[in-house]
């Protein structure tokens, strides 16, 4: 949806851009780049993973506290 609306916005300022009908405070727009551009600037978002949503699974109480103990040494 977002990418939808992105094109959207950039598609109306490139025009706006052409038409040069705002002399003092025209857009420039920027070219176009594809993703992987933007993933591999330093802080930007990580790309989606294959598996968002994997399955959950269940752990005995006992073991999450011997793997939290193991983890605080």
């Amino acid at each position: 949806a977002l990418d939808g609306l992105a094109k959207d916005q950039d598609a109306i300022m490139t025009r706006l851009e052409r038409s040069k009908a705002q002399a003092v405070c025209a857009p420039k727009m920027n070219p176009e780049r594809d993703a992987q551009y933007w993933f591999d600037q330093p802080g930007a978002p990580k790309p989606k993973l294959a598996n968002e949503k994997p399955k959950g699974e269940t752990v005995s109480y006992n073991e999450l506290l011997k793997s939290w103990e193991a983890a605080r040494k």
